[in-house]
């Protein structure tokens, strides 16, 4: 079978790097702005997606792109300063496509987030509405220039080699460092009440890979179990054998709870309970 030329936008996040070890048998291009990042059997380009230039270059000869890269760190972040994550998810993709007119790329899988599926008028979260204005240019780009595009939204995606950062980590990988470095009860947003839906890593990957292969454009992409926030904690402190208790702070805002039905590409194989296992081994692994 013959060989893809296959490009990675984001390659070395944390979608990124489990999706480039999936891939490596095809003719790999991988686009990072971190010029440390190197990938041995790939060709790694650096730059800036937000350069028309650059991106012109890096699409030549291309089949299939995986634009994975996003500007993002996590709600506090995203809430604080919207505009810097509304303009810094879009101004890429904007450029991006530009490129890609009359190029030879015939398929796009990008990866957006259920987080689009709450959108709202007054939305705050800057990433969150650049998804969705990105979800509605790649929608239009198809219609006018016959690009296949998939939109997966993924649920919010957990594994190892997430990150770990305390000021940016998203609420799983945080709050398992939080368990680790409290020496008593932690505290958590909300009532804890609110129900939350995710995807291993490697589920998701599985998912991304199928996608090329169907006809279906849009896809939405998680596992089924349904967890409250307070449910994730106590799972937490269980696996991590710490004697952590838990103090709800009613006065803190609950996020709205939606829950999805998934049209996985492929079935998940990892429960939400094995999935939290292995990323505190590996969590613990790296400490």
């Amino acid at each position: 079978m013959e060989k893809l030329n296959i490009l990675i936008t984001g390659a070395n996040g944390f979608v990124g790097k489990s999706l480039v070890e999936k891939l490596i048998t095809n003719n790999l291009f991988l686009v990072s702005r971190d010029s440390g990042f190197k990938y041995s059997g790939a060709h790694v380009y650096y730059g800036d997606l937000s350069d028309e230039g650059f991106c012109k270059n890096i699409v030549k000869n291309i089949d299939i792109v995986y634009y994975l890269a996003g500007y993002k760190e996590n709600i506090a972040f995203h809430t604080k300063n919207p505009n810097d994550f509304v303009v810094g998810n879009v101004k890429p993709v904007i450029s991006f496509l530009e490129a890609v007119k009359g190029s030879s790329v015939k398929q796009i899988i990008y990866l957006s987030s259920t987080n689009v599926g709450l959108y709202k008028d007054g939305e705050e979260d800057g990433y969150v509405v650049g998804k969705y204005i990105n979800e509605l240019i790649l929608k239009s780009f198809t219609k006018q220039f016959g690009v296949d595009i998939k939109i997966v939204r993924s649920a919010g995606i957990y594994g190892p080699g997430d990150n770990f950062n305390p000021e940016t980590a998203n609420f799983i990988p945080s709050m398992i460092n939080k368990v680790f470095n409290s020496s008593g009860d932690i505290s958590v947003w909300g009532t804890g009440k609110r129900q939350m839906q995710f995807v291993y890593i490697d589920d998701l990957v599985s998912s991304l890979i199928e996608v090329s292969n169907l006809k279906d454009n849009f896809f939405i992409v998680g596992n089924e179990e349904v967890l409250t926030i307070n449910d994730i904690t106590s799972k937490i402190i269980r696996l991590s054998n710490k004697g952590v208790g838990i103090i709800n702070d009613p006065t803190k805002p609950d996020k709205p709870t939606k829950l999805f039905d998934f049209n996985n590409p492929t079935s998940p194989k990892i429960d939400f309970e094995n999935g939290l296992k292995k990323t505190i081994e590996y969590y613990k692994s790296i400490k």
